[in-house]
């Protein structure tokens, strides 16, 4: 039987981020949705669940107030079920709080999809549940590292360098190209500000870009409207930013690594995306 995860957060956003990566890591669990407390006690009465990650801070019925009537419950005891915690309020006496509530571990927002991950796996084998979150090997997700050799004079120069196009498979047997190597220049907007940017990494639903930012950094879960152009036609693409790294070994370094994910499921998009994707 695969492993069920009820995902808990009133934010649709934050919902959609959990369950990519969630998908992407562990190929082999079944993941279910609630847009509040009270819905997921409506879920984990009907059902059983097999962990549960959930928001602190919801209408109705807040998430430590979720954990506490799980624990009363026979079937999630802290024992038996882990449930996880994500929220920004890290402070020490909710900690205590969720803690003494039965809480199995605490993830702080904003959080990247490496450190969700990682969180999932601790609390799986706490509960000998290791075996069935992995039974089927993750896919690959794209390394920040794979891209800090890319040319920063490039970036700088975005107006004048034109798009390399990537080497495309001829083996009719070899698998399909997921994700593509290639520079292409152009805008990027985070918190209403605009950067000029170089997209070194793009498939159909990701898209990683080296930007200069001198004052502004963007926020993981933070919005990104990225334009693209295929064949004459510019479209703005709502994305959402899965991880930030910076592309120099120093902390202080302006240059910076940006991996963005998907948001629109427009099929106009989409079908601009794919067209854009096969023709690189």
């Amino acid at each position: 039987m695969p492993l069920k995860i009820l995902v808990v957060d009133d934010a649709s956003f934050t919902r959609d981020l959990i369950r990519r990566t969630l998908r992407k890591q562990f190929p082999a669990v079944e993941i279910e949705e609630a847009v509040n407390g009270r819905k997921a006690q409506q879920m984990l009465t009907k059902s059983q669940f097999d962990m549960v990650l959930c928001d602190w801070e919801m209408p109705e019925m807040t998430g430590v107030e979720l954990l506490k009537w799980c624990r009363e419950q026979p079937k999630y005891k802290k024992e038996d079920v882990p449930f996880v915690m994500i929220t920004s309020r890290g402070d020490k006496s909710h900690v205590v709080e969720a803690v003494q509530s039965g809480v199995t571990d605490y993830l702080g927002k904003p959080f990247s999809s490496e450190q969700l991950a990682n969180k999932v796996i601790s609390a799986a084998k706490k509960h000998g549940l290791d075996k069935a979150l992995t039974s089927q090997k993750p896919r690959e997700s794209v390394s920040p590292g794979g891209v800090s050799s890319a040319s920063l004079d490039v970036l700088m120069g975005a107006g004048k360098a034109a798009p390399v196009k990537a080497t495309k498979f001829t083996n009719p047997d070899a698998p399909a190209v997921s994700v593509k190597d290639v520079k292409i220049p152009t805008m990027v907007r985070f918190e209403n500000k605009q950067f000029r940017c170089m997209i070194v990494q793009f498939s159909k639903t990701e898209a990683t870009m080296l930007i200069k930012s001198d004052d502004v950094v963007p926020q993981v879960l933070g919005q990104a409207v990225l334009d693209l152009e295929h064949k004459g036609v510019m479209n703005r693409l709502n994305y959402y930013v899965q991880s930030v790294a910076t592309t120099e070994k120093k902390h202080d370094s302006t240059f910076l690594t940006v991996i963005l994910n998907l948001i629109d499921q427009d099929s106009e998009k989409e079908a601009f995306i794919s067209q854009l994707f096969d023709s690189l």
